[in-house]
């Protein structure tokens, strides 16, 4: 045996031993459950990016089994195990360095790693190492422009050029009629979808309108944008879908009219109801009542009110957007007559006179109808007066309480009166009631004047009547009697002068001479005759001094002068040959022989004056008037005066 072989053995059984022997000792080196730096090795990373690394290890000894598992485990806590992420070796699985890549990591974050390799005994780990993946940031993309664009819709897309090492969450299309920088606070499409290229339907625009829109992704760090476009709609046209509701809940005065709109093609609708006219069989809104019911698509319904009673009408729905108006078909209907008015009552007769009286009535429903007239209607010779066979006096028109006070009334009558009530049905009347008007009183505030121009055959008489009692004085006039001291029509000699009250007089004819008469004036009305105070007169006898002469007053004093006034009432049957006045200062009773005469000219009866001068002063003279015919002489009263 070669002496160098034999110890070479030697050694390699020595070394052998202290290899067992250190196995024994320092289990790590083969416990494939523990971290074996012997085992597996990790080394130094080759390259990281935002989401990936490529990493690597190496594999020094089976330990006499099979091997299962080779690769990375990696982790954002301190110690990664297999129960982490781990990447594995697809193929080859033996001993000797490899290379790993890994993805989706998170950008900005610290990861542990450490390479691995599983047998049958277990899993051993080679030391722990670290790196940390770059900074992200919010993704970019590209904006597609947009395409098959109509009224209501376009379509538009974009493309996520880079993720900035994010998961993107969500994405889609953000669009905006009046902003020009559109963000995902405005309108937005998401697009559900794993690739990075997409596409959206824009639906429910308006017609004719620009908008601007970009592509958007959101990530945990924010959203993205691709650059805006722009575009315009199609210009509008008008609604569509438009139906007409057939008519319902038709009264006298009111129905219920509606219809649908069922597309707005894309401008909204601003103004819809139901046009509608009983003389255009084609009704507009520029020619017919509008009645408007909101905006937008959907039915609609109102009610039509004050329409036009048992009438026939043409009603159509409409719907107005920014291309104009249009109609749903038209409809016809025709309006009721309404019921009679009820409730038709009459004010009982009150404040009753000989001519007139207050009344009035209620109407308490116009059957929905229009009460165009309402009022009463009396006779005093129908029990059932009516608008044909009775007098008409109006209250107005419509509903409610009414009052009438009736005039022109004849006095003590009975009169039948109730009230009504007519709309387009006809006439309904009131409950009857009857009264009859009173008489008036008697004239009153009659005046007799003294008679004047008494003479032999004739007198003047006269008076004043100031109230006719309420009634209406249907004759006057002056009642005389030379036998009678109270005259009345029945008992004496009469004559009518006019109607009414004021003034009445009348000259007396065919009287004797030398009688005394008695006379007052009179005045009839519905109630009777009313007489005024009596006067009594005496005609003067043939040829005989005049009579009736007096002493008016004595006027215009001066210091040495004054004026004589007097008055003859008849000539006593023969021509006056002188009148004036007699004056002294020495007798109270001035004749033509014991006094100063002073004569007036003429030698009419009636009033008469003079003027007299030459008077003493602070003298007081006595002065009577006097007229003389062939017959004699006769004085009035005397009267005196004091010139100052």
């Amino acid at each position: 045996m070669n002496p160098c072989k034999s110890i070479l053995q030697k050694f390699y059984f020595l070394s052998i031993l202290t290899l067992l022997g250190t196995s024994c000792d320092d289990k790590d080196q083969f416990d494939f459950n523990q971290h074996n730096i012997v085992a597996v090795a990790t080394q130094s990373m080759a390259s990281v990016t935002k989401n990936e690394a490529t990493l690597s290890g190496k594999v020094n000894t089976t330990n006499g089994k099979v091997l299962t598992q080779i690769g990375i485990c990696y982790a954002t806590q301190s110690k990664p195990t297999i129960s982490n992420e781990h990447v594995l070796k697809s193929e080859g699985l033996d001993t000797g360095a490899f290379t790993l890549y890994i993805q989706n990591l998170k950008p900005s974050t610290t990861y542990y790693y450490s390479a691995f390799a599983t047998n049958a005994s277990g899993t051993a780990y080679g030391d722990v190492l670290s790196f940390t993946t770059e900074s992200g940031y919010a993704s970019k993309l590209e904006t597609q422009p947009a395409t098959a664009i109509t009224r209501i819709s376009a379509e538009l897309g974009g493309k996520i050029t880079d993720n900035g090492g994010y998961l993107v969450t969500g994405k889609g299309i953000c669009y905006s009629e009046t902003k020009p920088l559109p963000t995902i606070s405005d309108d937005n499409l998401p697009v559900y979808s794993e690739e990075a290229s997409f596409k959206g339907n824009l639906t429910k625009l308006k017609a004719g309108t620009k908008y601007y829109a970009r592509a958007y992704a959101t990530s945990a760090v924010g959203t993205g944008y691709g650059q805006v476009v722009s575009f315009t709609t199609a210009p509008a046209i008008l609604a569509s879908g438009l139906s007409t509701t057939t008519v319902t809940s038709i009264t006298s005065v009111s129905a219920l009219v509606g219809g649908a709109v069922l597309e707005d093609n894309g401008s909204a609708v601003t103004v819809r109801g139901v046009c509608y006219s009983s003389s255009s069989n084609v009704p507009t809104i520029n020619n017919a009542a509008v009645i408007n019911i909101g905006s937008g698509t959907g039915t609609f319904s109102s009610q039509l009110t004050s329409l036009a009673v048992n009438t026939t009408y043409y009603a159509r729905a409409f719907a107005t957007n920014a291309a104009g108006t249009a109609y749903g078909p038209v409809v016809v209907f025709k309006t009721l007559l309404p019921d009679l008015p009820s409730s038709v009552s009459t004010i009982s007769p009150s404040g009753i006179t000989m001519n007139s009286a207050y009344t009035g009535g209620s109407i308490g429903s116009a059957g929905g109808g229009t009460i165009s007239a309402r009022g009463v209607v009396y006779s005093s010779s129908s029990s059932a007066p009516s608008l044909s066979n009775g007098t008409v006096v109006s209250g107005g028109s419509g509903t409610g309480s009414f009052s009438i006070t009736l005039s022109g009334l004849q006095y003590n009558t009975t009169y039948y009166i109730r009230s009504y009530a007519t709309n387009q049905a006809g006439t309904t009347y009131g409950n009857l009631y009857s009264f009859k008007t009173t008489l008036p009183s008697l004239p009153s505030n009659l005046t007799t004047y003294n008679a004047t121009d008494i003479r032999q055959n004739s007198a003047y008489v006269s008076g004043y009547i100031s109230s006719a009692g309420g009634g209406t004085i249907s004759s006057r006039g002056i009642v005389y009697s030379s036998t009678n001291s109270s005259p009345t029509i029945g008992s004496g000699t009469f004559i009518t002068s006019g109607a009414g009250t004021g003034s009445v007089s009348a000259t007396l004819s065919g009287l004797t001479a030398g009688t005394t008469y008695y006379a007052r004036i009179f005045a009839t009305n519905e109630a009777g005759t009313a007489y005024g105070g009596v006067i009594s007169f005496t005609t003067p006898t043939p040829y005989t001094a005049p009579t009736g002469v007096s002493t008016s007053s004595v006027s215009a004093i001066g210091s040495t002068y004054a004026t004589f006034n007097g008055y003859v009432t008849t000539n006593g049957g023969s021509t006056i040959t002188e009148r004036g006045f007699v004056y002294s200062a020495n007798t109270s009773a001035p004749t033509l022989t014991a006094g100063t005469k002073a004569v007036a000219s003429g030698n009419s009866i009636g009033s008469f004056s003079r003027s007299v001068t030459g008077l003493t002063r602070y003298t007081t003279y006595y002065v009577r008037a006097y007229a003389t015919n062939a017959y004699g002489t006769t004085y009035g009263s005397t009267t005196s005066f004091y010139p100052n």
